[in-house]
């Protein structure tokens, strides 16, 4: 479906969804069209369609794909070209896809432009390192018990102590986006740096009513989508923010977390969003 998409055969990449498949978008697709959920092939095709007319689509990489059940959900990266400018973007996406009958009924969508990685930083795993099998060190129930709790806190902000009990000290995170915008955006090593990202998000923005919509598991990986309610403490703006995470365990410790949230809400309230 991917390699389809991404080398123009948008019809034979329709093909694999239900006639009246749901599609979720957030404000990601910036400039392009308003965050909504769109129904049916059509709609999928003509907003496929319409955003090539802007922007070519070039290359692409899988970087993780997990399967549970009837429900995938697959993180990739790829660059286009805008078809006004010439001007090339990279960008990371990742897509939750629910099947039924060997169709896809609905999906939900995360794309972020993404500043280039420093040479600086740790490399995540390669895509044959995240799916080869690993030993978790933890049974299906506590994994799912661990990342609710991770992610699930009180507005003050995440619980310290239960990072520290649940990653590993040489854990390797990246929040998705592009650093211009987010400074905390990118590839960052170990515990104290995570620690220290948490807190300066916990400096501006209070953080509410976390609701878990899903959470996949495979052989140790996790991937979870959540929405939480963002206050920011200086404007007093505030909004919903879609989130997706991906975690992976090895020996009963979260040594990878990759997250996505809705960068342009919260720039937004930041009182920022002329300047993006």
């Amino acid at each position: 479906m991917l390699h389809c998409r991404m080398s123009g055969r948008i019809d034979q990449m329709l093909r694999h969804f239900a006639p009246r498949a749901i599609v979720h978008y957030t404000k990601s697709r910036e400039g392009m069209f308003r965050p909504a959920i769109w129904e049916g092939v059509e709609a999928l095709g003509s907003i496929t369609r319409f955003t090539d007319e802007n922007y070519t689509p070039l290359d692409h990489e899988i970087l993780d794909l997990l399967v549970d059940g009837p429900k995938a959900v697959v993180r990739w990266r790829g660059s286009w070209r805008r078809v006004a400018t010439g001007k090339i973007y990279m960008v990371d996406a990742a897509h939750f896809l629910r099947w039924e009958d060997d169709l896809v009924v609905e999906m939900h969508e995360f794309f972020e432009r993404m500043s280039r990685p420093s040479p600086s930083c740790q490399r995540l795993s390669s895509f044959e390192e995240l799916v080869s099998c690993k030993t978790a060190g933890l049974d299906r129930e506590e994994l799912e018990r661990r990342a609710r709790k991770i992610v699930t806190f009180p507005a003050r902000g995440p619980d310290i102590e239960v990072i520290r009990e649940f990653c590993s000290p040489e854990i390797v995170c990246e929040f998705v986006g592009d650093r211009a915008r987010l400074p905390y955006a990118g590839r960052h090593a170990g515990i104290d740096a995570l620690i220290n990202i948490i807190r300066m998000i916990a400096v501006d923005f209070e953080q509410s009513n976390c609701e878990i919509s899903e959470i996949l598991i495979e052989d140790g990986r996790l991937a979870g989508r959540r929405r939480v309610e963002w206050r920011h403490r200086g404007t007093g703006r505030s909004g919903v923010v879609d989130l997706a995470d991906f975690v992976r365990f090895q020996d009963g410790l979260i040594v990878e977390l990759i997250e996505f949230r809705d960068s342009l809400t919260l720039l937004e309230m930041q009182g920022e969003r002329d300047a993006v």
